[in-house]
């Protein structure tokens, strides 16, 4: 279950929201295999699903993570979304790994209800969106313990979608 943190609501900018208001439930699946190639080489296989529905809708006032404006008084709830997808992760050494990831996201739009600043009633469905992306990614451990992994995923043959490239990096640590 994911709690409704972060503010969505009586924001200065749309873009200031980090919360959508309502509890969500999320369901997800993993299972990964790792396998030893000749050479000493680990190559481990993963594949996951998830999928989040909203469970309650949120209470908006004014400017809102919705879209809504100053004056606007109703209720929102996100709309369904989910992702498949599939990683390698090939070892050249201890410390150096290649890794890809091919996923689909998709997501239907949030649903929108209430009454603009001039008492207009509003209710409105956002567009859904899909995508799909591929993320090739350099890993390098310094120990067992500690390591970073840096790539890029590249999103391709969706629609909804205005990013096309996200650089990613992370650090890694074991305790």
């Amino acid at each position: 279950m994911i709690f409704p943190t972060g503010d969505y609501k009586k924001l200065g900018d749309k873009q200031d929201g980090v919360g959508s208001g309502a509890y969500v439930f999320r369901f997800a699946l993993t299972e990964q295999s790792t396998y030893t190639l000749p050479g000493n080489h680990e190559l481990r296989l993963r594949v996951w699903n998830w999928f989040r529905r909203a469970v309650t809708s949120a209470k908006l006032t004014d400017v809102t993570s919705y879209g809504t404006a100053h004056g606007f008084r109703g209720r929102g709830q996100p709309g369904m979304s989910g992702q498949a997808g599939f990683s390698l992760e090939y070892g050249l050494s201890q410390k150096w790994v290649l890794a890809m990831d091919l996923a689909r996201d998709w997501s239907n739009g949030s649903t929108l209800r209430g009454h603009d600043s001039n008492g207009n009633y509003i209710h409105k469905t956002g567009s859904a969106g899909t995508d799909w992306q591929i993320a090739p990614a350099f890993e390098y451990n310094w120990n067992p313990r500690w390591g970073v992994i840096v790539g890029s995923a590249f999103y391709f043959a969706g629609h909804n979608k205005s990013i096309q490239v996200s650089p990613q990096f992370a650090v890694n640590a074991m305790f």
